[in-house]
């Protein structure tokens, strides 16, 4: 029998020899690229707006930002966003939860997607009450132009919540497409998806984008055996891997723009099973099928969404532009927690929440005669939020037999919420060598009830640039996320929070040097960052009522080392990625020996993309993914089974597919996708009192219609 080192040894190396084999296939350069959209010029000239809230270059911004385009996505076969951020970006590793898809950021995460803020084109998908945003299948991949991950803290410009990462997902035009393109595809485990994207542009300044995504999947049944169940009483059963229904997950919007006016539309939907009970028995098997479902939600945790927005942005003379956004976003959390399988008894924890707001911004370039030249921002934002609504149903034996009325059985205060807020950003261009970012932001945020509380958050940066090979940034950052409503203010037992609960604050050093050679085919970029995050909001299992299980305690100093690579050709493109993370100083937060617990302190990526048949064939194009994925301590935290000392094997998860156009009739084209070739048994913890299993051999084949 080989060991797991020797089999994980013998899948990379059957990985290296197919790359090589590849490799070293006879390839003729083109220009054109039927299939990859985007040409080797244009990859080489992306520029974002997330980083300084203004268009600029890749190697202008403060810090370092991840570009993803529409064409990566595809070429991997993404079937989420989570997906495509632990691929394509280091530092970003899964990080799982009891019923909901979560990542960490730099080994920083709760028990929801909290510490980093997603943005639609700018309009912020996080909740309020919970401050949520999971990159699930709530937001649909297929809309997507570009996604701008701006690594590291960003409240200088965007406040609350972005405390270790912004994601700004940028949406294709109506120019981009000028037709539409509808897909279909089916997957074992019961996976259907659906999809249609279409654009227009009808005259200049005068484009509509329409989306509409819809996908379910039953999950993968992995037989857990009764001494792999932690309970008071063990019994053999199963965990749902990968569940996605009741309801089933969408995405719909509208995107218009007209004049200097765009109306953004926006309603979303995922509901995710529980793999484990995920109540007061935390961690248990269960049985799926003996639990009524509540408004059509069953075990698991479903988020509901909708946004709109409409922006106005004008020029004037002297280069002087105004930016204006005015948003409105609902959010209901509808739950169904397994609180205890022994007796079947099921809890619905559910609230409705409403924000409305207001971004305004003036950004003036400015001219010194012999101190160089540069851009100022100044702007203010006002964001109210409302929890309106919430409802606790109970039941034993599978069903609900205990509503009251809303009074009586809410398990969230209602109350309002309103942050005031300025910030003001200077970018100053000495020299074609010499950039100077500096940018701070102040928020006042008026609490529901308690002392209301006030963060000042500053940003500078240095960004040296001696020639077209070489690009030297330098950067202190300050970000914070205010502890969520939710556990400041829920009457539910197992989540009691505190009222004085203060916001969470992150410090950030990064130096981020690029190399680029071969005419920019070839770049080497490098980050080296420190991160000291105080006051994160610790969980005591011990705690007794009335005393709070959550607590201001935590403290996390690491550092680590993030690298991207890509080598692009027109008929191959390889692209890799490495972190390596340790902490140096904890309290409070789960960390021994340099090691954050569920977090690994080493993960890396290879992607490969190619077509052995450019010369002749250019509509053919093949994937290969190579994910690995470090040793994970990982404790076993159960009332009646403890192993602080528990840890997770690494992993080597390998994906492949490819991607033919104009099959049979023009416009037509076939997707096929293989997750996990190999069939991998591994596990991954995360706000979970022991690691979960992972999906093993999964596939999709979708067929995609372009007209």
């Amino acid at each position: 029998m080989c060991s797991q080192k020797e089999k994980l040894l013998q899948r990379i190396g059957i990985t290296v020899l197919l790359l090589l084999f590849y490799s070293i296939i006879p390839i003729k350069a083109q220009v054109s690229d039927d299939l990859m959209d985007m040409t080797l010029d244009e990859l080489l000239s992306l520029t974002v707006v997330s980083a300084s809230k203004q268009a600029e270059p890749l190697q202008e911004t403060p810090v370092p930002v991840t570009v993803i385009t529409s064409e990566m996505i595809q070429n991997i076969g993404a079937k989420n966003l989570k997906d495509v951020l632990i691929t394509y970006v280091p530092g970003i590793t899964f990080s799982q939860d009891h019923n909901e898809i979560n990542v960490a950021m730099r080994g920083v995460y709760a028990s929801s997607q909290q510490k980093i803020l997603i943005m639609l084109d700018g309009h912020r998908l996080n909740a309020r009450a919970y401050s949520e945003a999971n990159p699930d299948y709530s937001i649909s991949l297929d809309k997507i132009k570009q996604i701008e991950v701006l690594r590291g803290p960003a409240s200088s410009l965007y406040g609350n919540v972005s405390l270790t990462a912004v994601i700004n997902i940028v949406t294709k035009s109506g120019s981009d497409l000028n037709g539409a393109s509808v897909s279909v595809g089916m997957g074992n485990y019961g996976q259907q998806i659906y999809s249609l994207v279409y654009g227009k542009e009808f005259e200049e300044e005068n484009e509509l984008l329409l989306w509409g995504t819809f996908y379910k999947a039953d999950g993968q049944k992995i037989e857990i055996s009764a001494d792999q169940d932690y309970s008071a009483n063990p019994r053999d059963g199963h965990a749902i891997v990968e569940g996605v229904k009741d309801k089933p997950s969408y995405d719909f919007g509208l995107k218009y723009r007209f004049g200097s006016f765009s109306l953004l539309a926006n309603m979303r939907y995922c509901k995710y099973i529980e793999p484990f009970s995920a109540g007061g028995t935390t961690g248990e098997v269960y049985n799926y099928d003996n639990y009524r479902t509540l408004m059509g939600v069953g075990p698991g945790l479903g988020s509901e969404f909708a946004h709109l927005g409409v922006k106005y942005v004008k020029s004037f003379a002297n280069d002087l532009e105004l930016q204006v956004h005015a948003y409105n976003d609902y959010n209901k959390i509808q739950v169904a927690l397994i609180i205890n399988p022994e007796t079947k008894m099921i809890g619905a924890p559910n609230w409705d929440e409403y924000d409305l707001g207001f971004v305004g911004q003036l950004s003036k370039g400015y001219q010194l005669t012999s101190l160089g030249k540069g851009n100022i921002i100044i702007g203010a934002q006002i964001d109210k939020m409302e929890v309106y609504d919430s409802s606790f149903p109970l039941g034993t034996g599978g069903d609900y037999t205990m509503f009251g009325d809303t009074k009586d059985a809410l398990v969230l205060d209602t109350g309002k919420e309103t942050i005031y807020s300025a910030f003001c950003q200077v970018k100053h261009q000495f020299s074609d060598k010499l950039i100077l970012n500096l940018g701070f932001r102040y928020d006042d945020k008026d609490r529901h009830k308690g002392e209301n509380i006030t963060a000042f958050s500053p940003r500078l940066a240095m960004i040296y640039l001696p020639n077209e090979k070489i690009n030297v940034k330098i950067s202190y950052s300050q970000s914070f996320v205010d502890a969520p409503y939710w556990y400041r203010y829920n009457s539910l037992g197992s989540y009691r929070g505190a009222i004085g609960l203060k916001p969470e604050h992150l410090k950030s050093i990064q130096f981020t040097p690029t190399i680029t050679l071969d005419k920019g085919r070839l770049q080497f970029t490098t980050n080296i960052f420190y991160n000291h995050l105080t006051d994160f909001i610790y969980r005591d299992n011990d705690a007794v009522d009335p005393d709070p299980f959550y607590y201001n305690a935590g403290v996390l100093k690491s550092w680590g080392f993030e690298e991207e690579i890509h080598y692009l050709r027109d008929a191959y493109k390889i692209r890799a990625n490495f972190l390596y993370q340790e902490a140096t100083e904890a309290k409070d937060y789960g960390v021994e020996n340099e090691k954050i617990y569920n977090v690994p302190n080493v993960t890396a990526n290879l992607i490969f993309d190619f077509n052995p048949f450019y010369s002749m064939y250019k509509k053919l194009w093949f994937n290969i993914t190579a994910r690995y994925v470090g040793e994970q301590l990982s404790p076993i935290n159960i009332t009646n089974f403890e192993s602080p000392e528990n840890k997770v094997d690494p992993a080597f998860i390998l994906n492949a597919g490819f991607r033919v156009s104009d099959v049979l009739l023009e416009g037509i084209a076939l997707d096929a996708r293989l997750y996990n070739i190999f069939d991998e048994k591994y596990h991954q913890g995360g706000s979970v009192n022991h690691p979960y299993p992972q999906p093993g051999r999964w596939y999709m084949a979708k067929i995609i219609y372009n007209f």
